[in-house]
C-alpha cells in the first residue's frame, strides 16, 4: 500500500506516503514534530501560540532517489535497444525515434509524481505542513481543527483568570481578545470582567481604609 495514515491515539497522529513519513503529536503548551520526507529530515517542537490562523497549499516535489533510478534505467533501456537496433542496421531515424519512446515513461513518471500529493502548510515561524491527498484529507483536516481546539484550551487556562500581579487595563484588554477570538463566549466575558472589577474595587478600597 503506497500510502495510509495512522492515528496513534486522539492527539497523535502519523502520515506515510511512500518513502516519506511524517509525524506529529498535540503536548500540553506545544507540538512535537517529526519530518522524514523529501524536503526534510528534522525534529523540534512548536508552541501552540506559535501556530497562526492561516493555511496554503503547496505541490509537492518529485522523490530525486525515485527520479534518478527511473531515469537510470531509462538511460540503460535506451543504449540496449540501440545496440540491437545498431546490429541490425537500424537507420538513424528509428534511433532518434527509439530514444523518444525509451524516455517517455520516464516522463509521463515524473509528471505523475508531481501530482500525487499536496503540501497543507499552517502559519507558523517553523516548518508546520502535512502530505495532503485525496485519500488522507479528512484526517489531517480534523487533526489541524483538533491543533487549534487545543490551541484554545491553552489560551484560555493561560488568560482566562485574575492575575494579582498585572494591571487592569492588561487584563481587561486580555479579555476582550479571548471574546473577539472566540475562545470564550459572551456570558463568560460579563462573569469574568465582574469578577475583576469587584477584585480591584475591593483591594482599592482596602487601600483607602
Amino acid at each position: 500500500m503506497l500510502q495510509k495514515i495512522i492515528s496513534l491515539m486522539e492527539n497523535n497522529i502519523e502520515i506515510k506516503f511512500k518513502n516519506q513519513k511524517q509525524s506529529f503529536e498535540i503536548l500540553e503548551e506545544e507540538i512535537r514534530v517529526e519530518l522524514n520526507t523529501v524536503k526534510h529530515k528534522l525534529k523540534y517542537n512548536i508552541t501552540l501560540d506559535d501556530i497562526k490562523n492561516s493555511w496554503h497549499i503547496e505541490n509537492g516535489i518529485v522523490d530525486l532517489k525515485t527520479m534518478r533510478l527511473f531515469a537510470s534505467v531509462s538511460f540503460n533501456i535506451f543504449l540496449i535497444i540501440c545496440c540491437i537496433a545498431l546490429l541490425n542496421n537500424a537507420p538513424t531515424n528509428a534511433l532518434y525515434i527509439l530514444f523518444l519512446l525509451s524516455f517517455l515513461p520516464f516522463v509521463l513518471i515524473v509528471n505523475t509524481n508531481k501530482k500525487v500529493y499536496e503540501e497543507k502548510h499552517i502559519g507558523s515561524s517553523k516548518l508546520f505542513y502535512f502530505i495532503y491527498t485525496k485519500t488522507n484529507a479528512s484526517e489531517v483536516d480534523a487533526f489541524i481543527k483538533l491543533v487549534y481546539k487545543k490551541q484554545n484550551e491553552f489560551y484560555k487556562k493561560k488568560f482566562f483568570l485574575i492575575d494579582p500581579v498585572l494591571p487592569y487595563n492588561l487584563q481587561y484588554e486580555r479579555y476582550i481578545w479571548l471574546y473577539n477570538s472566540k475562545i470564550i463566549n459572551e456570558n463568560e466575558f460579563e462573569v469574568i470582567k465582574e469578577d475583576l472589577d469587584k477584585y480591584f474595587n475591593f483591594n482599592i478600597n482596602n487601600i483607602q481604609q
